[in-house]
């Protein structure tokens, strides 16, 4: 996807840059990895699979940064999501930001009930 003003990349933070397959709406096995970083200095930081309803996630022991941007990280992610779904179900993206929030505090809530204090 090409990154000029009138993509909807662009209203992203400048941060992140966002990469949408042009793969027809059946899941595909693997996702292209974006032109822009095939020859930079850059580090995969984490992938996810889903089998069967139950994702499976790989993190970089390389991670880097602290917790907050980690967060900021996943921050990133739902915000590109909204605009896939945007994209492929007609859901506004605010609208389908606030799902997103409603079920990463959902999931969230039920590691923190069950973590020691």
């Amino acid at each position: 996807m090409a990154n000029n003003k009138n993509s909807p990349e662009h209203s992203l933070p400048p941060r992140v840059s966002l990469f949408m397959s042009d793969t027809p709406p059946e899941i595909p096995k693997t996702l292209p990895i974006p032109t822009e970083v095939q020859n930079a200095d850059a580090h995969e930081l984490v992938r996810v699979w889903d089998v069967e309803g139950k994702q499976h996630v790989s993190i970089s022991s390389g991670l880097g940064g602290d917790a907050k941007q980690f967060g900021q990280l996943l921050a990133q992610i739902a915000l590109h999501s909204s605009q896939v779904y945007e994209k492929n179900e007609r859901i506004d993206r605010a609208s389908c930001l606030r799902q997103i929030l409603m079920g990463f505090k959902e999931e969230v809530a039920k590691e923190v009930t069950r973590a020691p204090r």
